[in-house]
């Protein structure tokens, strides 16, 4: 797989849990590349998510998602806090 041509987007995944099954909703979708410099997109700012709050522990993962839908699994979770 090419990722610059083959993927379509990433979803980010945030709960309180750190246990991701996939019947989560995505908290952010990015696209892949980024449409004005053809690069593969490689940050994202969790303070951009509104729904998080400051104190709680939170636990992130990521899931690729190719132009044909299938999905990646997910990566192991990262925790942070505010």
């Amino acid at each position: 797989m090419n990722p610059l041509s083959d993927l379509d987007r990433f979803e980010v995944y945030v709960n309180e849990s750190g246990s991701f099954d996939g019947s989560e909703v995505p908290q952010a979708v990015l696209r892949a590349v980024d449409p004005a410099t053809l690069q593969l997109t490689t940050s994202f700012n969790l303070a951009n998510i509104t729904a998080l709050t400051i104190g709680p522990r939170y636990w992130v993962s990521l899931r690729a998602v190719a132009l044909t839908g299938l999905k990646s699994d997910f990566s192991p979770p990262a925790s942070f806090s505010f």
